[in-house]
């Protein structure tokens, strides 16, 4: 929880400038939450030099768990930022706990980012239902809508290559004049409209952060100004990404182009394991020794044996 004299969205919001793991969800054999890994993943993330995590996101399968799975989820990891927290000097950045929200009609999202909120989440990163593709004022609307009814500052996840729904740049304005929305994370690959993103935020006089999801335009995304990044490849190399951030604002160039070929080529090695992308970080956590098992939520299937040395040269880029 935010330090007693910070305001609670400031703080918040303060840990998005930085980096953050998209956690993967540990489970165990059933497929059900290994809740007594949760708090290892997030101790090993902040150890790493992240600002904060986030649970139950796509990495994390968050769309797949029950309801009652991602409260789980959310409690466990806040239980364990609590207690780094209370074991950090008093006058340490807090980091920030978010968590994904998802269902599959408006009324269950309101529900699924009232009970996230409640259970321990200081931001709840919103999904839109995508059953249909919305138009960008669809998609602002339903947002606004959310950030109206939520007592738990909201941050909108704009991932359009899975949804088919885009908002455009302008739409920023909009949202930046939601008190209930701190924040974008923009998981698109696309470089210059993430770049617009970033620069209508800019004008938002810090009222309104623009994360990415997107590792292989880290670099890209960095330098355009986004204030931090929120990536599912960090749970294999946090250390690098965070490396990464440094060099950025370092100005070294040699250092940026080293630490992007790395994640880039890692990510890309994960992507032909011929698996979704939470599947194969999870066999390559559990090959690292980081997890028990890596089951996936189905209908998600985990990476069979016979693949698992695509992931280890993977490992190895």
């Amino acid at each position: 929880m935010p330090h007693p004299e910070q305001d609670p969205v400031d703080a918040a919001t303060a840990g998005l400038r930085g980096s953050l793991p998209a956690l993967v969800t540990p489970l165990t054999p059933d497929r059900q939450v290994a809740t007594g890994e949760v708090a290892g993943l997030v101790t090993r993330a902040l150890g790493d030099g992240a600002s904060g995590v986030l649970v139950a996101g796509s990495t994390g399968e968050g769309a797949l768990l029950e309801p009652a799975q991602r409260v789980d989820l959310v409690e466990h990891a806040r239980a364990a930022l609590d207690e780094h927290r209370r074991a950090a000097p008093a006058d340490a950045r807090c980091p920030v706990l978010v968590a994904g929200a998802s269902a599959p009609t408006v009324k269950e999202l309101h529900a699924d980012v009232a009970r996230l909120g409640a259970s321990g989440a200081d931001l709840v990163l919103v999904l839109a239902p995508s059953t249909y593709p919305l138009t960008s004022d669809e998609l602002l609307r339903l947002h606004l809508d959310v950030a109206e009814r939520s007592s738990t500052p909201t941050l909108v996840y704009h991932i359009p290559q899975l949804t088919g729904s885009a908002l455009q740049p302008e739409a920023i304005r909009t949202l930046a004049a939601q008190a209930g929305v701190v924040g974008m994370k923009d998981s698109s690959p696309d470089a210059d409209r993430r770049a617009a993103f970033a620069t209508e935020a800019a004008a938002a006089d810090g009222r309104f952060e623009v994360v990415t999801g997107h590792a292989p335009t880290l670099r890209t995304a960095l330098e355009a100004g986004v204030a931090g990044s929120i990536t599912a490849i960090a749970n294999v190399r946090q250390r690098t990404v965070v490396r990464l951030h440094e060099a950025v604002a370092a100005g070294d160039g040699q250092a940026v182009a080293t630490h992007q070929d790395t994640l880039t080529r890692v990510t890309e090695g994960l992507g032909r394991v011929g698996t979704s992308m939470p599947a194969a970080l999870k066999a390559a956590m559990q090959l690292d020794g980081v997890l028990v098992e890596r089951w996936c939520r189905p209908p998600l299937g985990s990476v069979p044996a016979d693949r698992l040395d695509r992931v280890r040269s993977a490992l190895l880029r």
